[in-house]
């Protein structure tokens, strides 16, 4: 079965509370792997896992960091283990990079932040899901080139790639973060006024909107059952 074994949970974020926030909403067993950049790469076994989860990060995916090439190196063993992954956000870049190289990601034009609206696709892998519906935002980087045999799952003007699907690797990712819901999503909006000075985005507007549905319950759920029957 798909969930004998726990769901690990990769947190590549700074303040170290993105694990928690993903794990919240699996239903299924799941640990938590934290990642310091400066620090050695947590040991990860391929056979101990079902499934694979790489969180989002403040780093950039552009940036060398000093588990980069580690990171990479544990998506490309999963692949070759036939362990299903899944990416947000730097996650999400991090699937790309490793898989197709550094050309694969690059600087976005502008930054996107707040909820905003993503076209779900009808390659989605579950059609209960479709149509437009505003989701957590936060990124200055993208994917700009996917693995042979993917499909754009979900998309917007800002971002091209804003989800990809690639059944035979077993990638599923997006650049959206489905772990915010409306409360822990403007929590976070409303500590970093400062970025929505900078860049010229009104912040009172943005915390008086919300998701347009209940990313995380759906999302992950679409993410486990996506695989469960694949061999």
């Amino acid at each position: 079965m798909f969930t004998e074994k726990p769901v690990a949970v990769i947190d590549y974020s700074v303040d170290g509370l993105s694990g928690a926030l993903i794990c919240s909403w699996l239903k299924v067993p799941s640990v938590i792997i934290s990642v310091i950049d400066g620090a050695p790469f947590p040991t990860v076994s391929t056979e101990d896992y079902s499934a694979v989860i790489h969180s989002g990060s403040s780093h950039s995916i552009i940036d060398d960091t000093s588990f980069i090439n580690d990171a990479s190196s544990l998506v490309n063993k999963l692949i070759e283990t036939s362990v299903p992954q899944m990416g947000i956000c730097y996650g999400f870049q991090l699937l790309a990079r490793a898989t197709m190289g550094i050309n694969a990601v690059s600087k976005c034009s502008a930054i996107e932040i707040g909820w905003k609206d993503v076209n779900f696709l009808p390659q989605w892998p579950d059609p209960s899901l479709s149509g437009v519906k505003a989701v957590w935002q936060s990124h200055y980087d993208c994917v700009t080139e996917i693995p042979p045999g993917s499909v754009i799952i979900a998309t917007n003007n800002h971002t091209k790639i804003q989800g990809f699907l690639n059944k035979e690797l077993k990638l599923f990712g997006t650049q959206f973060h489905p772990e915010f819901d409306h409360v822990h999503g403007n929590e976070c909006f409303a500590k970093d006024e400062k970025l929505f000075r900078e860049n010229g985005v009104n912040l009172e507007d943005v915390l008086a909107s919300g998701p347009g549905f209940k990313t995380g319950e759906v999302v992950f759920n679409h993410f486990l059952k996506a695989f469960r029957q694949e061999k």
